[in-house]
């Protein structure tokens, strides 16, 4: 074992346990047991698990339009997946980045082949947030897709232009509004990279769908074809 090791031994992102076995990474065998991956039944349009088998779309998919043409994720928001992600955000943890993005190809990777994606954007976080991060965790998970399935990313297409107040604990008509009008195509972005194209979003966290959908209205009005999305975590409709 190197200095390195010793000083930085490689933890479990999900328990921050040391591996106790010898080269092991990522999720350790204990948490990867106990993943809550999500199952059928769930929402066609979204994704999200739903509590009716007969039902084909949650409570918020049937409520609406939307310029997303359909969407995954790969954890239900469990009190677990939520510290781990708090980690990941706002714990410098960005190197778990790396693992969550494997896990997304690994479940979820058959599913984005088959919608032809033509590029990857992650969902922008405002230059004051990401400053104070030192890095956009949508950035690192859509740089894992990108590179596991041979796709561009474009991450100077969008421009979070306003500092919105973070989602949680605001309900669905505010999450909504929060977003309104906060995202902007860049300057010296050049369009004709948008028209007829297939675009993924990528995204940590998926609840009511809000920032997702600001994006999509955003793109589909430069002639983006479809907007799919794949976010690491997704709430339950029930």
């Amino acid at each position: 074992m190197n200095l390195f090791d010793l000083l930085f031994p490689s933890r479990c992102p999900l328990c921050g346990k040391i591996h106790s076995i010898k080269g092991e990474k990522g999720i350790c065998k204990v948490c990867y047991r106990k993943l809550p991956v999500v199952m059928e039944p769930c929402c066609k349009h979204c994704g999200k698990p739903i509590a009716d088998v007969k039902a084909e779309y949650c409570y918020d998919c049937e409520e609406r339009d939307s310029s997303l043409s359909e969407g995954t994720a790969l954890f239900v928001y469990t009190d677990q997946i939520k510290k781990a992600m708090a980690a990941f955000k706002y714990g410098g943890c960005q190197v778990d980045g790396a693992v969550y993005g494997g896990e997304l190809l690994k479940h979820r990777g058959t599913k984005l082949a088959g919608w032809e994606i033509d590029s990857i954007i992650p969902v922008p976080l405002h230059r004051r947030r990401r400053w104070f991060r030192g890095y956009n965790q949508a950035e690192v998970i859509a740089e894992v897709i990108g590179e596991g399935l041979n796709i561009p990313l474009l991450t100077d297409c969008l421009e979070r232009k306003r500092y919105t107040r973070p989602q949680n604990g605001l309900d669905n008509k505010k999450r909504m509004q929060n977003v309104q009008g906060a995202f902007k195509i860049h300057k010296g972005f050049k369009r004709e990279q948008l028209v007829g194209r297939n675009i993924l979003l990528v995204d940590d966290i998926y609840t009511t769908g809000a920032t997702l959908e600001a994006c999509a209205k955003l793109l589909c009005r430069q002639g983006v074809r479809n907007v799919y999305f794949a976010c690491l975590c997704i709430g339950q409709d029930y």
